[in-house]
């Protein structure tokens, strides 16, 4: 076990941790990835936002919640949802999305497969879908 050490700049928390053991973690991992992109829109924010999306959704398929109903129902909804499938495979890397930001004016643009889409609107559907079934428990 190796621990490094840093001078941290002031103001910062003196310790920051985050504990991976459950998809509701990754929830939490998958919110904070959420405000991230809002604060500053960009590709790799927005591609870690989908991948933790994509990978919460398989931390719940091999959770004992798996069997629930709720748990269940949220699955079959995911799975069927055409920008997780789009998501899922952005991800793999078998298709590709573009994202650019226009700093002049403040716009983004979120082209998958070079079908547009507002990256908001993609985030917040999938937020939505998660947050039904974990905002419950």
């Amino acid at each position: 076990y190796l621990r490094f050490l840093r001078k941290k700049p002031r103001g910062h928390k003196m310790k920051e941790e985050h504990n991976f053991s459950t998809p509701r973690n990754l929830y939490e991992k998958l919110l904070r990835e959420s405000e991230r992109f809002d604060n500053e829109p960009s590709g790799d924010n927005f591609f870690n936002f989908i991948v933790t999306a994509v990978h919460l959704k398989e931390w719940v398929k091999k959770a004992p919640i798996s069997t629930h109903e709720g748990a269940k129902r949220m699955l079959d909804k995911i799975s069927k949802n055409e920008l997780m499938k789009q998501c899922a495979e952005c991800v793999s890397g078998s298709s590709s999305y573009v994202f650019s930001v226009d700093k002049a004016n403040g716009t983004v643009e979120l082209l998958i497969n070079g079908e547009p889409k507002d990256p908001y609107l993609v985030k917040n559907e999938i937020l939505d879908m998660f947050r039904n079934y974990f905002e419950i428990k």
